[in-house]
């Protein structure tokens, strides 16, 4: 090995392990925080440049073995770009067919996932005119597709460190059980619904055999198209199973995922009700709801999920649209920039 890959290989992974060591210090502290992704995504790029610097020590036959996981690796994540867009226009008709035609989720997936799908040929046009104003139009798109593409990868990292790091064993002993609800069909429970109470009652025997008995929170507001709300048929629910009403608190305004934390939390404090509490979903909703906990800084709060089929790239959306300040700040650094360059280009032409 030569003393310039030799450099590189020692650079490399010291900058792996200390990635590591950053991403377990933050992650055991609080791993639903986006940053943990981050911390992994960039632990995982200094690992392959570790590999690939280090192939030559192995001979011939190990460099051509790293250069070759490396390069399923690359195009794995090309090719998951590439599905994307498909990806999206189905998740987006699964909520549509699930929750109706209103559902501004689903129409936020559908549209995200058309629009992908036209962006090659939108490009490929505007690339060919030589105009100042289809330049920037161009970079803008590029510089667009680029950070969607990117906080899609932080995302799907952000679903490993949940994996490894998160839910029901970060709370093992909850003192509440928040269950997050989610649409009626004709007044009753609906089998999605169903499954995030039976979660809730499998985590309330587990800690019966304890000695224990956590509060129940159930969470769920009025739709427009629903005879009652949500919480008010969770309760029933739950007594029909065996659940005393005196512990069950219902909040029944809700109609976000985030009013769900903050009404029921708020509720809770109201009552002098405090220690750790368990927010119960579905599993598709756990990250998101992780992520949305740890921006309201709800630092009691942790999730857990019912095993239940769903379309986990809405969640990606949904945390998408949380980041308002973020999505601002970079869409005018995205119009400056692509302005900047189209002008500086055509002055150089």
């Amino acid at each position: 090995m030569s003393d310039g890959l030799w450099v590189l290989f020692v650079t490399a992974a010291v900058f792996t392990v200390a990635s590591l060591i950053a991403l377990w210090v933050t992650a055991r502290r609080d791993p639903r925080r986006l940053r943990c992704a981050v911390l992994l995504l960039i632990a995982a790029f200094w690992l392959l440049v570790t590999l690939v610097t280090a192939s030559p020590m192995f001979g011939e036959r190990g460099q051509t073995i790293f250069l070759v996981i490396a390069g399923v690796l690359l195009v794995a994540w090309l090719a998951a770009m590439g599905m994307l867009p498909l990806l999206l226009v189905i998740d987006g008709l699964i909520v549509l067919r699930r929750e109706g035609i209103r559902s501004r989720t689903g129409l936020l997936v559908l549209a995200a996932g058309i629009a992908l799908l036209l962006l090659p040929g939108v490009t490929a046009s505007l690339a060919r005119n030589d105009r100042w104003w289809s330049m920037a139009l161009f970079t803008l798109v590029t510089f667009i597709g680029t950070y969607l593409g990117t906080f899609l990868v932080v995302m799907l990292a952000q679903f490993v460190v949940r994996a490894l790091f998160g839910g029901r064993r970060r709370v093992p002993d909850p003192d509440v059980l928040i269950v997050l609800g989610s649409g009626l069909i004709n007044g009753k429970v609906p089998p999605l619904l169903a499954s995030r109470l039976d979660r809730a009652l499998q985590v309330s025997a587990e800690e019966a055999l304890q000695g224990r008995r956590p509060m129940f929170v159930v969470s769920g507001g009025r739709g427009s198209d629903e005879p009652r709300a949500g919480a008010e048929a969770m309760a029933e629910y739950l007594t029909s199973r065996g659940v005393p009403d005196e512990r069950i608190i219902v909040e029944d305004r809700s109609r976000s995922t985030r009013e769900n934390l903050v009404n029921s939390t708020r509720l809770l404090r109201e009552r002098g009700i405090g220690g750790p509490m368990l927010a119960v979903t579905s599993s598709y909703h756990t990250t998101r709801t992780d992520v949305l906990a740890a921006d309201l800084r709800l630092d009691d709060v942790f999730v857990t999920g019912a095993h239940t089929p769903g379309a986990y790239l809405r969640e990606y959306i949904g945390v998408l649209t949380y980041r308002l300040p973020l999505n601002i700040g970079v869409g005018i650094f995205c119009v400056v920039a692509a302005v900047a360059m189209a002008w500086a280009t055509s002055r150089v032409g």
